[in-house]
This record gives C-alpha cells, sequence and structure tokens, in this order.
C-alpha cells in the first residue's frame, strides 16, 4: 500500500523533496500544495513583455553549486545549461559619487579605490590569532583586516547577496568557508593557499554536467525557472495550485491538512513554505519551535527590470553594488544582457534588473526611484521600453549569530515530537539555491533511511 505524502509549497525546496521522494523506492502517493497559481516561489522568469526579466535569482555557479549540478543531470537538463565563462563579468562598486570596477589584477589592485588599506591588511592577516565561534561578519573582518576593507568591499558583498546588515549576520552562516580557514589554519590567507594549492588537482569541468566549466556562471535557455518547470513535467505528483493549507491536525498516526477546499489526509508531511507561514502552521502544537522560527528576520526586496530596444549601458560587466554608508536607494543593478547574451531578442538590446530595499513603496515609486538611480549612476535618461516589477516580501531570512546551531537545535527537537513532519527551506541551513536543494534532499535521505 502506498504511503501518502503531502508537500506544502512548490517551490525549489517543495518541488526538489518531491523529486528525491519518488526516486525512494518506496510506494508513495505525492500531493503538493501551491498556494499560487504557478510553482517555482522566487525561481521566477517572466516572458510578458517580451523581454527575458528574472525576477529573483538570475546566475548559479558551477562549483558553488553541486547540488543543482546533480539535479541537472538527474533531470536530463544538461542541453538547455548557457553559460558565459568566456564574457567578460566586470564587478562595480558606486563609490564617491562614481562607479569603480573592482580589481582584477595586481596593478589595478594597488591602485584602486575600492582596495584602499587591503595590501596592510592582506599582510598582516595571517599574524592575527583566530578565534574560535560564530560572530557577526562585521566583527570577524574587523579582527582579522581593518575598517576600509569591512566597509568597502565585505559591506556591499553582504548587501548584494544577503540583502541584509553586515553589523548582524553570521559569518559562520554566511561566509563557512571562511570563517572554517580561520579556525582550522589559523588564518583565511593560508586557508586560501591551501584552497588554491587544492584546486589546481581538482577538476576542470563539472563532473556532473561535463561541457560546463568549474568557473562558469550559468543558466538556462528558458530562463531559471526552467528548472522548475522541468521538476513540475518530470516529478509522478499531483499539484494542486490556488490550494493553501490554512491549518494541520494530528489524528490516528495521520496528518490532516485543512484547506478551504476541505481537508487532506497524509502519512508524511513535508512542510516547504516560508518561515512565518511555517511557524504560524505548527504554533498549535510546538510553540516553542514557532518562536525560534519567528525570531528570525527576514528582509524583503523590491525588483524592478527595465527593457530598451537599445545598447545603452556605459560600462560592460555583470552590474554593480551600493554599499550601505552611501545611503543609495539603490542596493544593486545587474546587467542581464551582458551576463546572458543568449537571452536577447536582439544584438543592441539592454536588459536591467535593478534591486531595493521592500520599505513598503508604492510600485510607481519604486520605478521612479529605478529610474532615478541609473540616471545618476550610468547616465541613462532613456525610459525603458518594457518595464516589470516584483514585490519580494520577507524573501531572505537574516541568519544572526549562532543561527545554524539553534537551527540544528530546533531540528532535532521538532523531528522528535513530530516524526512524520519534516522541515525545508531557506531559513533553516542556507539562503541559496543550492543549499534549498541540498536540504531537500537531505531531510528526504534522512526519512527514506527511517522508513527503511
Amino acid at each position: 500500500m502506498k504511503k501518502r505524502v503531502i508537500i506544502l509549497g512548490a517551490g525549489i525546496s517543495g518541488l526538489t523533496a518531491a523529486w528525491y521522494l519518488s526516486r525512494t523506492g518506496i510506494p508513495l502517493d505525492i500531493t503538493l500544495l501551491e498556494k499560487t497559481s504557478r510553482a517555482g516561489g522566487w525561481l521566477h522568469t517572466d516572458h510578458t513583455t517580451g523581454f527575458h526579466f528574472e525576477k529573483g535569482p538570475r546566475t548559479f555557479k558551477v562549483d558553488k553549486c553541486p547540488s543543482i549540478m546533480r539535479l541537472i543531470a538527474e533531470l536530463n537538463l544538461h542541453e538547455d545549461v548557457i553559460w558565459s565563462e568566456a564574457r567578460p563579468h566586470h564587478r562595480y562598486l558606486w563609490l564617491n559619487g562614481e562607479l569603480h570596477r573592482f580589481p582584477t589584477n595586481p596593478i589595478s589592485f594597488l591602485l584602486s579605490p575600492i582596495t584602499k588599506g587591503f595590501l596592510r591588511a592582506l599582510v598582516n592577516e595571517w599574524r592575527r590569532p583566530p578565534k574560535i565561534g560564530d560572530e557577526t561578519v562585521w566583527e570577524f573582518v574587523l579582527r582579522r583586516y581593518n575598517y576600509d576593507v569591512a566597509r568597502l568591499f565585505f559591506d556591499p558583498m553582504v548587501v548584494g547577496i544577503f540583502g541584509g546588515d553586515i553589523r548582524k549576520i553570521s559569518v559562520k552562516a554566511c561566509f563557512p568557508r571562511l570563517k572554517a580557514w580561520e579556525e582550522q589554519w589559523g588564518s583565511v590567507t593560508k586557508g586560501f593557499y591551501r584552497h588554491l594549492k587544492e584546486k589546481k588537482n581538482a577538476p576542470k569541468f563539472s563532473l556532473d554536467v561535463p561541457v560546463v566549466p568549474m568557473s562558469a556562471i550559468f543558466s538556462f535557455r528558458g530562463g531559471m525557472e526552467q528548472l522548475c518547470q522541468s521538476l513540475v513535467s518530470q516529478i509522478p505528483a499531483a499539484i494542486h495550485y490556488n490550494r493553501a493549507a490554512e491549518a494541520i491536525a494530528f489524528e490516528d498516526n495521520q496528518v490532516i491538512v485543512k484547506t478551504e477546499k476541505g481537508p487532506l489526509e497524509a502519512d508524511i508531511l513535508f512542510c516547504a513554505l516560508p518561515l512565518k507561514e511555517t511557524a504560524q502552521l505548527f504554533e498549535k502544537y510546538t510553540p516553542e519551535t514557532s518562536r525560534e522560527l519567528l525570531k528570525i528576520h527576514s528582509e524583503g526586496l523590491a525588483v524592478v527590470n527595465f527593457g530598451y530596444d537599445a545598447s545603452v549601458l556605459p560600462v560592460q560587466g555583470f552590474g554593480y553594488l551600493t554599499p550601505t554608508y552611501a545611503h543609495e536607494e539603490i542596493l544593486g543593478v545587474v546587467f542581464d544582457s551582458s551576463v546572458f547574451t543568449d537571452h536577447n531578442r536582439q544584438p543592441q538590446e539592454t536588459r536591467l534588473t535593478i534591486k531595493m530595499e521592500d520599505t513598503g513603496n508604492t510600485e510607481e515609486a519604486y520605478i521612479e526611484a529605478a529610474l532615478r538611480g541609473i540616471r545618476r549612476h550610468l547616465n541613462i535618461s532613456q525610459m525603458p521600453q518594457a518595464i516589470s516589477f516584483k514585490r519580494a516580501a520577507r524573501a531572505i531570512p537574516q541568519y544572526g549569530v549562532g543561527h545554524l546551531e539553534k537551527m540544528g537545535e530546533v531540528l532535532s527537537r521538532f523531528r522528535t515530537q513530530f516524526p512524520r513532519c519534516h522541515f525545508v527551506g531557506n531559513y533553516l541551513q542556507g539562503v541559496s539555491v543550492d543549499q534549498c536543494v541540498q536540504r531537500a534532499k537531505q531531510a528526504v535521505d534522512e526519512w527514506a533511511t527511517n522508513s527503511s
């Protein structure tokens, strides 16, 4: 007799959980409940304007995405992978009223205002004593380097990747490799050089998708959402759209999921809902777990896409970031048409993604702010042919100091209390898409092992 599995949420975590459940060899009847009209969650590619616009994550890097590469091979998606290894990926920083390119060679490193104070910091870093245990990124960088490195390099990087505050987020959770190098080798510099030596002997191409270099930035011909669409088409499961879980109950060794269209019964439940919704759903049965989850702050983003039927960029590259201390309305801009020309409809085309903090403004206010920002930063005064907007409310959980340890305790306690229920999502062990895929597979593997 098949076991009934219900998965709440058809974002990348829920879809990946369904995929790996279907490959366990255990007879299962899998149902996904998605509160919106589409699968994919934050992975959202929009073609409604005629331009290729990404509303969420837009690039993967091969050596940072082992779980996604494995998933691509399993889904037989390798022929749809596009990569831009051969193209320039210059990054820029808005500093003192102008764009500065991040250094790419020793001479530019010495002369760039971005790397002011770096040389002395790098020379002295290996002498500084290590510290065991977690701390904020700001504390870590000040301790190992100096104020300039923290302000000019790590601050904009934290804003660009995590949309957060360098003075609050955990270095162990957000930059685990740097912290591990310090703890293992006593110095980030020593760890970096050992990593370079190991890298020389490492494969140059992906073992799962052999045509793609390990250093490549990649997407898919149909955009990032193609990964989710491929999962939807290949998962032997029923997906119910526009159907939200309103409550859960536990009766006679079953999990009852209550929806506006009636209850559904399951033997196993995987919850891939966002952080706040997960905490509220389980609050009645495990208030302690809910309290811990609700303590985690999440940052939202406002994403504006502009499309032009002309080449309007004054510089080429990946894009630019603005540091916190600049107090700009724009957090950063991605030059999408430069990164993946395969997605351009014509050679003379510009596609931009402008990211801003979600402060509750109207769509019109964000678009006006984006237009003002690129006019100042890029000298683009021409109105775009296409505009698209999306608000990603509470999209990025902020990992505070001790987050990974705390989530480990929460998961362990939850598994003991509710062995039929499993958490997956970006608030647990990593915010990246690859970490969500990894966590979903891990949760399924743990369940399958305990079920056998």
